[in-house]
Protein backbone atom coordinates (compact mmCIF):
# COMPACT_ATOMS: atom_id res chain seq x y z
CA UNK A 1 0.00 0.00 0.00
CA UNK A 2 1.49 3.26 -0.99
CA UNK A 3 2.11 5.86 1.52
CA UNK A 4 -0.70 8.24 0.17
CA UNK A 5 -3.10 5.63 0.30
CA UNK A 6 -2.26 5.03 3.83
CA UNK A 7 -2.40 8.68 4.48
CA UNK A 8 -6.00 8.95 3.20
CA UNK A 9 -7.00 5.71 5.05
CA UNK A 10 -5.95 6.85 8.35
CA UNK A 11 -7.57 10.77 7.62
CA UNK A 12 -11.30 8.78 7.13
CA UNK A 13 -11.13 7.19 10.33
CA UNK A 14 -10.39 10.30 12.00
CA UNK A 15 -12.99 12.06 10.43
CA UNK A 16 -15.35 8.75 11.67
CA UNK A 17 -14.01 9.34 15.31
CA UNK A 18 -15.18 12.51 15.33
CA UNK A 19 -18.51 11.78 13.97
CA UNK A 20 -19.19 9.19 16.28
CA UNK A 21 -17.71 11.46 19.31
CA UNK A 22 -20.11 14.21 18.08
CA UNK A 23 -22.74 11.77 18.08
CA UNK A 24 -22.47 10.57 21.97
CA UNK A 25 -22.51 14.34 22.71
CA UNK A 26 -25.57 15.53 20.73
CA UNK A 27 -28.59 14.39 23.00
CA UNK A 28 -26.16 15.98 25.69
CA UNK A 29 -25.77 19.29 23.92
CA UNK A 30 -29.21 19.58 23.08
CA UNK A 31 -30.59 18.77 26.72
CA UNK A 32 -28.16 21.62 27.88
CA UNK A 33 -29.54 24.15 25.41
CA UNK A 34 -32.86 22.92 26.39
CA UNK A 35 -32.16 23.89 29.76
CA UNK A 36 -30.69 26.94 28.99
CA UNK A 37 -33.68 28.08 26.82
CA UNK A 38 -36.25 27.23 30.04
CA UNK A 39 -33.96 28.96 32.25
CA UNK A 40 -33.77 32.25 29.88
CA UNK A 41 -37.38 32.32 30.11
CA UNK A 42 -38.57 32.96 33.46
CA UNK A 43 -35.39 35.01 34.43
CA UNK A 44 -37.68 36.49 37.88
CA UNK A 45 -38.41 32.77 38.56
CA UNK A 46 -35.75 33.03 41.78
CA UNK A 47 -35.90 37.12 42.05
CA UNK A 48 -36.53 37.98 45.67
CA UNK A 49 -40.15 39.96 45.97
CA UNK A 50 -40.07 43.16 46.46
CA UNK A 51 -39.22 44.81 50.02
CA UNK A 52 -42.33 45.45 52.63
CA UNK A 53 -43.28 49.50 52.89
CA UNK A 54 -41.80 50.57 56.44
CA UNK A 55 -44.10 50.93 59.31
CA UNK A 56 -42.89 54.29 59.99
CA UNK A 57 -42.23 57.25 57.52
CA UNK A 58 -40.77 60.37 58.12
CA UNK A 59 -40.16 63.47 55.39
CA UNK A 60 -40.03 67.18 55.26
CA UNK A 61 -41.99 69.32 53.11
CA UNK A 62 -43.09 72.64 51.93
CA UNK A 63 -46.33 75.01 51.10
CA UNK A 64 -47.31 78.06 49.49
CA UNK A 65 -50.58 79.39 49.99
CA UNK A 66 -53.25 77.88 47.46
CA UNK A 67 -51.25 75.28 46.53
CA UNK A 68 -51.94 71.73 46.95
CA UNK A 69 -49.06 69.49 48.67
CA UNK A 70 -48.62 65.82 47.54
CA UNK A 71 -46.13 62.88 48.83
CA UNK A 72 -46.21 59.82 48.38
CA UNK A 73 -46.30 57.48 51.77
CA UNK A 74 -45.91 53.95 50.76
CA UNK A 75 -48.84 51.48 52.03
CA UNK A 76 -50.94 52.30 48.38
CA UNK A 77 -51.56 56.01 50.27
CA UNK A 78 -50.81 59.68 49.77
CA UNK A 79 -50.15 62.25 52.32
CA UNK A 80 -51.87 65.42 51.35
CA UNK A 81 -52.28 68.83 52.31
CA UNK A 82 -55.59 70.79 50.79
CA UNK A 83 -56.13 74.31 50.62
CA UNK A 84 -58.52 75.50 53.52
CA UNK A 85 -61.93 76.99 52.19
CA UNK A 86 -61.84 79.62 54.63
CA UNK A 87 -61.31 83.19 54.14
CA UNK A 88 -60.46 84.15 57.28
CA UNK A 89 -56.41 83.77 56.48
CA UNK A 90 -55.46 80.53 54.61
CA UNK A 91 -53.99 77.26 55.30
CA UNK A 92 -54.28 73.73 54.98
CA UNK A 93 -56.33 70.38 56.03
CA UNK A 94 -54.47 67.31 56.84
CA UNK A 95 -55.78 64.61 54.68
CA UNK A 96 -54.42 60.78 53.60
CA UNK A 97 -56.00 58.96 50.40
CA UNK A 98 -55.61 55.89 49.29
CA UNK A 99 -53.16 56.23 46.01
CA UNK A 100 -56.09 54.91 43.43
CA UNK A 101 -59.67 56.36 44.47
CA UNK A 102 -62.56 54.78 44.46
CA UNK A 103 -64.49 55.87 41.15
CA UNK A 104 -67.60 55.74 42.90
CA UNK A 105 -67.18 57.73 46.13
CA UNK A 106 -64.39 60.32 47.36
CA UNK A 107 -63.07 58.94 50.39
CA UNK A 108 -60.14 60.63 53.04
CA UNK A 109 -59.21 58.59 55.83
CA UNK A 110 -57.63 61.22 58.16
CA UNK A 111 -61.34 63.24 59.15
CA UNK A 112 -62.87 59.96 59.97
CA UNK A 113 -60.68 59.41 62.70
CA UNK A 114 -59.60 62.51 64.53
CA UNK A 115 -61.92 63.66 66.79
CA UNK A 116 -63.34 66.39 67.95
CA UNK A 117 -65.66 65.93 64.86
CA UNK A 118 -67.26 69.24 65.13
CA UNK A 119 -64.77 72.30 65.68
CA UNK A 120 -61.20 72.82 65.00
CA UNK A 121 -58.43 69.83 65.33
CA UNK A 122 -55.53 69.06 64.69
CA UNK A 123 -56.48 67.98 61.17
CA UNK A 124 -56.53 72.34 60.51
CA UNK A 125 -53.16 73.94 59.63
CA UNK A 126 -55.18 76.88 59.00
CA UNK A 127 -56.93 80.31 59.81
CA UNK A 128 -60.45 79.06 60.91
CA UNK A 129 -63.32 78.14 63.10
CA UNK A 130 -62.27 81.82 65.21
CA UNK A 131 -57.93 81.19 64.99
CA UNK A 132 -55.92 83.74 63.15
CA UNK A 133 -53.06 83.03 61.50
CA UNK A 134 -50.20 83.99 63.88
CA UNK A 135 -52.76 81.53 66.81
CA UNK A 136 -52.91 78.78 63.89
CA UNK A 137 -48.96 78.74 63.43
CA UNK A 138 -48.19 79.04 67.14
CA UNK A 139 -49.20 75.46 67.15
CA UNK A 140 -46.32 73.53 66.02
CA UNK A 141 -47.29 70.15 66.57
CA UNK A 142 -50.36 68.29 64.94
CA UNK A 143 -51.37 64.94 66.27
CA UNK A 144 -53.53 63.20 64.22
CA UNK A 145 -54.69 59.54 63.14
CA UNK A 146 -56.08 57.63 60.10
CA UNK A 147 -57.59 54.38 58.70
CA UNK A 148 -55.49 52.62 55.96
CA UNK A 149 -58.17 51.64 53.91
CA UNK A 150 -61.65 52.37 52.08
CA UNK A 151 -63.14 49.25 53.93
CA UNK A 152 -61.99 50.68 57.56
CA UNK A 153 -62.93 54.20 56.31
CA UNK A 154 -66.56 52.63 55.70
CA UNK A 155 -66.69 50.85 59.12
CA UNK A 156 -65.14 53.94 61.02
CA UNK A 157 -67.93 56.03 59.58
CA UNK A 158 -70.66 53.88 61.20
CA UNK A 159 -68.66 53.51 64.35
CA UNK A 160 -68.37 57.28 64.84
CA UNK A 161 -71.49 58.30 63.61
CA UNK A 162 -72.75 55.49 66.36
CA UNK A 163 -70.68 57.11 68.86
CA UNK A 164 -71.98 61.12 68.26
CA UNK A 165 -75.35 59.69 67.31
CA UNK A 166 -76.20 57.08 69.88
CA UNK A 167 -80.27 57.29 70.03
CA UNK A 168 -80.33 56.10 66.34
CA UNK A 169 -78.26 52.47 67.72
CA UNK A 170 -80.62 49.67 68.57
CA UNK A 171 -79.50 47.98 71.94
CA UNK A 172 -78.59 44.80 69.44
CA UNK A 173 -76.27 46.72 67.54
CA UNK A 174 -74.51 48.48 70.05
CA UNK A 175 -72.03 45.15 71.11
CA UNK A 176 -71.27 44.69 67.38
CA UNK A 177 -70.38 48.52 66.46
CA UNK A 178 -67.99 48.58 69.80
CA UNK A 179 -66.32 44.76 68.53
CA UNK A 180 -65.44 47.03 65.50
CA UNK A 181 -64.02 49.82 67.11
CA UNK A 182 -62.06 48.08 69.20
CA UNK A 183 -60.73 45.74 66.48
CA UNK A 184 -60.21 48.82 63.70
CA UNK A 185 -56.34 49.66 64.23
CA UNK A 186 -55.32 52.94 62.82
CA UNK A 187 -52.32 55.13 62.16
CA UNK A 188 -51.31 57.77 63.72
CA UNK A 189 -49.19 60.73 62.35
CA UNK A 190 -47.65 64.10 63.64
CA UNK A 191 -46.65 67.59 61.64
CA UNK A 192 -43.97 69.61 62.90
CA UNK A 193 -43.94 73.55 61.33
CA UNK A 194 -40.29 74.07 60.70
CA UNK A 195 -40.72 78.09 59.61
CA UNK A 196 -43.67 79.31 58.34
CA UNK A 197 -44.18 83.32 56.90
CA UNK A 198 -47.02 85.23 57.50
CA UNK A 199 -48.63 88.32 54.83
CA UNK A 200 -49.52 90.97 57.04
CA UNK A 201 -53.25 92.18 56.23
CA UNK A 202 -54.40 95.33 55.14
CA UNK A 203 -57.49 97.24 54.91
CA UNK A 204 -59.63 95.24 57.29
CA UNK A 205 -58.19 91.79 55.65
CA UNK A 206 -56.80 89.50 57.68
CA UNK A 207 -53.25 88.45 58.13
CA UNK A 208 -52.97 85.09 56.03
CA UNK A 209 -50.13 81.78 56.18
CA UNK A 210 -48.40 82.40 53.20
CA UNK A 211 -45.95 79.24 53.60
CA UNK A 212 -44.89 76.75 55.23
CA UNK A 213 -42.31 74.28 55.98
CA UNK A 214 -42.48 71.18 57.95
CA UNK A 215 -41.23 67.80 59.19
CA UNK A 216 -43.86 64.94 58.73
CA UNK A 217 -43.79 61.20 60.70
CA UNK A 218 -46.31 58.85 60.18
CA UNK A 219 -46.93 55.36 62.16
CA UNK A 220 -48.65 52.50 60.72
CA UNK A 221 -48.35 50.16 63.50
CA UNK A 222 -48.94 52.45 66.73
CA UNK A 223 -50.90 49.42 68.25
CA UNK A 224 -53.94 52.10 68.57
CA UNK A 225 -57.49 51.11 68.04
CA UNK A 226 -60.50 53.63 66.89
CA UNK A 227 -62.35 52.78 70.45
CA UNK A 228 -59.12 53.35 72.22
CA UNK A 229 -59.26 57.13 70.07
CA UNK A 230 -62.88 57.47 70.60
CA UNK A 231 -63.04 56.77 74.64
CA UNK A 232 -59.19 57.47 75.89
CA UNK A 233 -58.30 56.28 79.40
CA UNK A 234 -57.91 59.14 82.21
CA UNK A 235 -54.30 60.08 83.04
CA UNK A 236 -53.69 57.61 85.93
CA UNK A 237 -53.38 58.95 89.54
CA UNK A 238 -50.07 59.70 91.12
Amino acid sequence: MSARLIAFVCALAAIAATNASFARRAPFLADSAAAGQQTGAHPDANASSPPADPPEVRFTGEVLRGQIYEHDIGHDLIFRLTPAVSDEGGGWVIGILPATEPSDESVEFVEIATPPYHSYNERYLAAASGYSAREALAITKRKFYFVQSVADEHVANEVVNAALYPSAVSEAERGRIAGEAADLHLGSGELRIARSRITPGKGGVPDAIAWVKFDVTLNFSPNLTLAQVLAPKPPAAH
